[in-house]
């Protein structure tokens, strides 16, 4: 098998290599950054795309981050978007146009070298050279508590308990309807019949039930006036 010449160079065999295979770089500073260290790995891996389409001349702004393209690396839409606007919030990317239909996809540039000379059709303006060094960690936003207010039971929608609810007297409705207890000491000034025009028919039914209801629910029965 013929070896190339760079392979040459390297076993001893050629004096100087005629040709060199081309490369993707990336800088270390770039690299070193705490902005690179906070990217997703799929942002890192589309960095390494666009820079593997660097090449002399300069044609940094003439990059691209088609779908097509990235298909074959794995890459689906939506991680190309989400991608593609994590580098851009980071500093390491710039859109210099936008695509859409009939317009051809969407071309970018790196922010560690400088643009290319010919901008026709490009949108530079707010370009910024390593702007990845001005990027700060958001604030994690603190979410409040999750507060349950119904859930699902036995196929019904039940409302929340009363602990998750403000404290207070619950509105009436033709269910529940709230009666007023009253004690010798609280009761209101009223004639004794009011008190025991309900009691004297109760205590009625209780008696004729007989003995037996008392073996089971011995209960004093209070005097009627």
């Amino acid at each position: 098998m013929a070896t190339d010449r760079a392979e040459q160079y390297r076993r001893g065999q050629s004096g100087k290599p005629k040709t060199i295979h081309p490369y993707a770089a990336i800088e270390h500073r770039v690299i070193d950054s705490p902005a690179f260290a906070d990217l997703s790995f799929s942002a890192r891996a589309l960095l390494i795309q666009l820079s593997r389409q660097l090449t002399k001349p300069n044609n940094n702004g003439r990059l691209q981050a088609a779908h097509a393209y990235l298909q074959r690396y794995g890459f689906s839409d939506n991680t190309v978007t989400r991608a593609v606007a994590e580098l851009i919030e980071h500093g390491f990317v710039f859109r210099t146009r936008s695509g859409g239909f009939h317009q051809g996809a969407a071309q970018f540039a790196v922010t560690w070298l400088p643009l290319l000379d010919k901008r026709d059709g490009l949108s530079c303006n707010g370009f910024k050279p390593f702007a990845w060094r001005d990027w700060e960690p958001a604030q994690k936003k603190t979410r409040p508590p999750k507060t349950r207010t119904c859930s699902r039971k036995f196929g019904e929608r039940t409302t929340a308990t009363a602990a998750n609810l403000s404290a207070g007297t619950p509105p009436k409705s033709t269910d529940i309807e709230l009666m007023p207890v009253h004690t010798e000491e609280t009761a209101p000034e009223r004639p004794p019949k009011v008190y025991g025009a309900w009691l004297a028919p109760f205590a009625a039914r209780l008696a004729a039930l007989g003995p037996t209801f008392k073996d089971f629910c011995p209960v004093a029965m209070p005097t009627v006036a």
